[in-house]
């Protein structure tokens, strides 16, 4: 096998498809910048999730280790779909890309790459850090108006991922945020998003305003919110459907599961852990789409909750 650099490591990567980078460890330091910045001008319910990226631990811990460089990649991948039955009536519900199978894509990247730089004497292990933010820095991707990160090649439609490493970086293609070029003069998504989430006097979207937050957690939604913007399993696709960059992509379905009446109505019930236990098919399926990652509140509560404001329009 040749030598293992860094410019080997992304010839790698790319030839499964995969777009890379390697930074030096020393941006970590940027990236904790460019957070602490941001700080002020967010929403109180983001800027909690923005602070527990904050934690110092994470560099101190990859310095201390002997990391010399961040590898970052991004994996295209579509988006998922639900087909239930209800009522005699067949519904395709989508299910926005980083929600299936998220966790296993990052996990099978970081062992791609330790497994590459191994033969060497490296290691190489999954960082926790925010992804959006380091591709878009690592120039893999651009900001979009909706502060989604694209890709060439697969736009909107991609899952992140970064390892921290041993392995010396060659350079530092290091870009900084940068903003799609169509987005200087494009108004679709912020005309697309129902709630008002993006503003055009800013960059930052109002994050507690986005229909994506609330129907993540397992709170009851908000009075303000309109039952009639539901539409998907979790999250919003709305301003990813109206993107001209995503003009050619948006109706790639990268996994599909049919659910039979008896399932449908499992799942508008709340399947917890019992559930799953006994119905092996409905598990299989869920299983499929990559949704038994999550925990059991959420399989039993938000599920069940998105499902039904989704099937309730339309």
């Amino acid at each position: 096998m040749p030598e293992v650099t860094s410019e080997r490591l992304v010839d790698l990567l790319g030839e499964r498809g995969w777009h890379a980078a390697v930074l030096p460890i020393e941006r970590l330091t940027d990236l904790r910048a460019e957070l602490e910045a941001s700080l002020p001008s967010l929403d109180p319910g983001v800027r909690d999730v923005v602070e527990r990226n904050l934690d110092p631990r994470l560099e101190h811990d990859a310095v201390a280790r002997g990391a010399r460089s961040l590898v970052v990649v991004v994996v295209p991948h579509a988006c998922a779909r639900a087909t239930v039955s209800l009522e005699g009536r067949l519904r395709d519900v989508p299910i926005p890309t980083t929600y299936c199978h998220h966790g296993e894509i990052q996990r099978e990247v970081a062992d791609v790459i330790a497994a590459a730089v191994a033969h060497a004497g490296l290691w190489a292990t999954l960082a926790r850090l925010p992804e959006k933010l380091v591709a878009v820095g690592a120039g893999l991707a651009f900001y979009g108006r909706n502060n989604i990160a694209y890709a060439e090649g697969c736009g909107s439609f991609c899952e992140l991922a970064v390892c921290a490493s041993d392995l010396p970086p060659a350079g530092d293609p290091w870009t900084g945020p940068r903003l799609l070029a169509r987005c200087e003069t494009c108004r679709a998504c912020q005309r697309a998003c129902p709630t008002g989430a993006i503003d055009a006097d800013r960059f930052l979207l109002h994050g507690d305003r986005c229909l994506t937050l609330h129907n993540e957690s397992e709170r009851p939604f908000p009075a303000w919110i309109d039952p009639a913007w539901h539409h998907s399993l979790w999250g919003c696709l709305r301003c990813q459907r109206c993107c001209p960059e995503d003009l050619t992509l948006r109706g790639g379905v990268a996994e599909a599961a049919a659910f039979d009446e008896h399932e449908t109505a499992l799942l508008l019930a709340g399947v917890g852990r019992d559930v799953l236990a006994r119905e092996v098919g409905l598990r299989g399926k869920l299983g499929d789409l990559g949704l038994l990652a999550y925990d059991d509140d959420f399989l039993g509560t938000a599920l069940a909750r998105n499902l039904r404001a989704a099937l309730a329009n339309g």
